[in-house]
Formats: C-alpha cells, sequence, structure tokens
C-alpha cells in the first residue's frame, strides 16, 4: 500500500491493523498512547487518543463493518469496602432493639459527584414482627466516601429520617423521577400489605410522606393497592416524561405474578401497561410464577425483562417485549446459559442497566439510550438452588440480553450459608462500576451494606468521513464502545472515499491501560 503524510492510497480493502508496522505505518497522531506488542495503549496516563490517517477506498463507500478486538480486563482490580458495619449496631429503634442488618438498598445519581443510597436496617433477613427502618445515606464523590446515617450532604440531620412506623419494610426502592423529585419506596408492613412513598423535592434534605398506599390503575385480576414496588425502572429517552416501573404480586391469595406500570407526573400515580410474567399458582412448582423483576430499556421500542421464579426456585426467566410494553414475549428458562459452574445455580433479584442509560451514569447522552447504545449490565445475586448460599453478582450481555456472559462473583467463592442481594449497581464518571447490597455472615445472624467496585477502562471509537479531500472532517459517527474480546458495528449513510477512525482510551489507574489489538473495517458500498 502506498503511503503519503496524512493519506493512505491504492487502499486495501479491507483495511487492517493489527502489527505494530500497521499500527506505526496508519498513525497520524496519537496523544497518551504509544504503540508496541502489536497494539495500541495508554502511555502511562489515564487518557488519550489515537487517530489514523485517511484512507482512500477505491470507490465512494456509504457504509464499513467495523471489527475490533481489544484487551479490557475490567476485574483484574475489584475491592470491597463495608460502608455500614451491622456487628456496631449503630441505630437503634424506637422500642429499643438495636439494628444489627443494614443493606437492601438503591441508589440514585443527582450530579456529576452527588450520589443518594437508600436503605433498610433491621434484625435478620426479615422479621416480620419485627420494626424495620428506612435509611438514606449521602455521596459527595461519587460513592468513594459515604456520610453517617440520615445525614445530608452537609452534614446535618435530614427531615423526615430515619422513617420508622412499627413495620416490617423489607427492602427500598428509589427513584429520581425528571422533574428532580427523589422517590423512595418500600413496603408498608409485608408483601400482601402494598407499598408506602415517600418524597423529597430537595434532593433528600427532607422527606415527607407522599403515598399511603400505592395503586397501580387497571391491574387485571388482582387488587390494585395491593402491589409490591421498590422494583426495577427506567425513563423514556422518547418520551423523557414517562418513568416505566416494574411492580409485582408475591404470595397473593397463593399467587405471584410480575407487571408493567407507567407513571407520566413523576410517580403521583401510576396505570398498569402488561403483565410481564402473569399471575400464576406461587405453591406449584411447574406454574411459572414469577417475582422480582428487573427491566431495561434497550432501544428500538424494545424492554429486556429477568425475574426470578416464585415457586420453587428453578428457573430464572426472561421475556422481551417489542411494543414498549404493551405485551411481552412466553417467559423463557435461561439458568443454563447462567447457572456459572455452580450446580443448581440461579441469577436472582436482578437489576438491569445499560452502559448508556443517564440514570446508571452522570453525563450519558439521551439519544445514545435512546438507539440503545452500549453493554447490557445486570447485578443481583447467584444462589445455589434459591437458598442462603448466596454471593453478589454480575452478568452482562452484548445483544441485550440474547445472550449472557459471567458470571463475575464480587465476594470471593460460593460458601454455605451466606447471604445477600437486593442491591444496586452504578457507574461513575471514570468509569468505575461500583455496587452496592448487604453481606451476611455464615449464620445470617448479621449483615452489612457493603460496596464492590471494579473497572475502570475504558475504550471508544469513532468514524470520521472527508469528501472535499481537503484533510479535515466533514462528518463522524458517534462514538461505539468497545469491549473485552470482539466487538462490532456498523456506521452507514456516511458515503465517501477518504475515512479514517479515533481511539479514545481511559483508564482510572496510570498503570493500567485498555489495549486495543486489532482493528478491521471492511466497506459496504
Amino acid at each position: 500500500m502506498l503511503s503519503l503524510p496524512g493519506t493512505l492510497l491504492i487502499a486495501e480493502e479491507p483495511w487492517v491493523i493489527e502489527s505494530s508496522a500497521n499500527w506505526k505505518n496508519a498513525q497520524a497522531s496519537a496523544r497518551g498512547i504509544v504503540v508496541g506488542d502489536d497494539m495500541v495503549a495508554l502511555d502511562s496516563a489515564t487518557k488519550g487518543r489515537w487517530t489514523s490517517k485517511w484512507h482512500l477506498w477505491k470507490d465512494k463507500v456509504d457504509s464499513v463493518k467495523v471489527v475490533v478486538n481489544a484487551k479490557i480486563d475490567l476485574f483484574d482490580n475489584k475491592s470491597i469496602e463495608v460502608l455500614v458495619d451491622g456487628s456496631e449496631t449503630p441505630f437503634t429503634n424506637a422500642v429499643g432493639t438495636p439494628h444489627d442488618w443494614y443493606g437492601r438498598c438503591m441508589i440514585a445519581i443527582l450530579g456529576e459527584n452527588r450520589w443518594v443510597m437508600a436503605l433498610r436496617s433491621g434484625v435478620n433477613h426479615i422479621e416480620w414482627a419485627g420494626r424495620d427502618a428506612i435509611h438514606i445515606i449521602t455521596s459527595k464523590d461519587e460513592g468513594r466516601t459515604w456520610g453517617k446515617l440520615d445525614q445530608w450532604f452537609d452534614g446535618t440531620p435530614m427531615g423526615g429520617m430515619p422513617f420508622e412506623d412499627g413495620g416490617a419494610h423489607s427492602e427500598t426502592g428509589l427513584y429520581r423521577m425528571p422533574n428532580g423529585d427523589l422517590v423512595l419506596q418500600f413496603w408498608r408492613s409485608n408483601y400482601s400489605a402494598g407499598t408506602r412513598q415517600l418524597r423529597s423535592t430537595d434532593e433528600g434534605k427532607t422527606w415527607k410522606p407522599d403515598i399511603g398506599q400505592v395503586n397501580v390503575e387497571g391491574v387485571t385480576g388482582a387488587d390494585d393497592d395491593r402491589v409490591i414496588g421498590t422494583e426495577d425502572w427506567f425513563i423514556d429517552p422518547e418520551n423523557p416524561n414517562d418513568v416505566y416501573m416494574a411492580f409485582q404480586y408475591f404470595h397473593y391469595n397463593s399467587q405471584s405474578g410480575t407487571l408493567l406500570a407507567r407513571t407520566c407526573d413523576n410517580g403521583k400515580s401510576y396505570k398498569f401497561l402488561s403483565w410481564i410474567g402473569p399471575l400464576a399458582n406461587d405453591r406449584d412448582p411447574d406454574s411459572g410464577a414469577t417475582f422480582e423483576p428487573a427491566i431495561e430499556y434497550v432501544g428500538n421500542r424494545t424492554i429486556v425483562a429477568v425475574m426470578r421464579h416464585a415457586s420453587g426456585n428453578r428457573y430464572t426467566w426472561q421475556s422481551t417485549s417489542t411494543d414498549m410494553g404493551r405485551s411481552f414475549s412466553k417467559l423463557v428458562d435461561i439458568s443454563d446459559q447462567i447457572n456459572g459452574g455452580v450446580e443448581n445455580g440461579l441469577w436472582q433479584r436482578v437489576r438491569l442497566y445499560k452502559d448508556s442509560n443517564p440514570i446508571f451514569q452522570h453525563g450519558n447522552r439521551i439519544e445514545d439510550y435512546a438507539a440503545g447504545k452500549g453493554r447490557l449490565w445486570g447485578f443481583g445475586l447467584h444462589s445455589n438452588g434459591g437458598g442462603y448460599t448466596r454471593k453478589p453478582v454480575v452478568y452482562w450481555s452484548d445483544d441485550n440480553g440474547q445472550t449472557w456472559k459471567g458470571p463475575q462473583l464480587l465476594h470471593g467463592k460460593m460458601h454455605p450459608g451466606t447471604d445477600t442481594g437486593y442491591g444496586d449497581l452504578k457507574r461513575r464518571v471514570d468509569n468505575t462500576y461500583v455496587g452496592a447490597t448487604y453481606y451476611a455472615t455464615r449464620d445470617s445472624k448479621i449483615a452489612d451494606l457493603e460496596q464492590y467496585t471494579f473497572g475502570g477502562e475504558r475504550a471508544r471509537l469513532r468514524i470520521e468521513v472527508d469528501r472535499d479531500a481537503d484533510g479535515s472532517a466533514d462528518a463522524s459517527s458517534s462514538w461505539f464502545e468497545v469491549y473485552h474480546g470482539q466487538s462490532s458495528f456498523s456506521p452507514a449513510a456516511m458515503r465517501a472515499a477518504r475515512w479514517r477512525f479515533q481511539l479514545q482510551l481511559q483508564s482510572n489507574d496510570a498503570a493500567r491501560s485498555p489495549r486495543i489489538q486489532r482493528v478491521r473495517l471492511t466497506p459496504g458500498i
């Protein structure tokens, strides 16, 4: 191939860069990135950009298929931190009982650095006759440090927290609505009594009762005020005032089921859309009864849902809606995909997030989320047969749930008697993933609120075209995420003869770097 400064002539098709010589010959500029060992990587930096020379195809090209091979080690720097130590019993309820069980949490992102977490405290996994309490903690640095229970960002006591009314509230759901309000849900007293809702209009500084018993208007086949909230959610990127939320019925007249609802008034009312897993006999292990639903929007008006088996803990269910929640496909058991080498292994109490979801990472672009860009992450617990042999876990999918990769256990190997789950996952602006959940000792008498971090490395690629041969880009694609292994994408509607690509590498540690090994571009006329 003949090469001139800034341009590659007499182009080969496909264009393949895979050796150190290829990378050096193709390079137009590099900042913070070095070529070596048949790849490009960060040069002892935390971010860098690499730009290729212009590549001249033999004819004008409308689209290309881009295939990238990379090494991005997200899990080689995992960490575990205790946020609330149950053995220290930092909260005592109104009747003098010290609480030693902390967790069942959910996180809301308020800005570039400010996070809010809701959690439950109590005694044991669930104590139906006990007095649970609901708490809020805050972070001014994306979860690197957290304040004390029920103190706002400035260290002053929050109004309305802790919340305690003598009931067993099980778990929390925390949602930042389109108008900025924080909505906090939890069980009223047990799984048959419905959901209570609090609201904060000042970013968590004060909390007030909002709805004494949530009802989902229009539920078919069940009382609409017995529904349980606190489950998964997303904001419709094409209609950003519409919030989609999953709800469940659990042991309701010996039935369990999962449903999708929508609020268009920032959580003041909810309307039924459809059953995800219809009500079914939860005493019949073959009934297909579901509970604890996770949902996420994946683009093209499609929603993926993952649910727990409610009548025997034998399956992990998945369903899909291709009509924005008006209907869902028949339940599919994915337990064979996700058993992780653990006999009778199950993935349970899931939360799903797209990498591009604005509620998952501050600064994400809503147009990228609308297009369904990025990896689909699933956070939850991995259990052996549904019992108390559990570990916090992440799975991931690069094809919107058609297949799943993992599991990656976040607290070591499986051990009998451990209890965990009912947590949340977020990503910092430096691309570190942060998970939080409770973790109980083997005797399941005390539970700490723990936080897990991993990742921090990120690679992206975009295409540019030069239509008038002046050496400047006239159009560019959006940035495409590059993942460990092989990633592929096909930028289109960019007709031109001169193309180039840019790489953007980032790491939260200058000693670690994503590595791009090979890029192959194949034109489509």
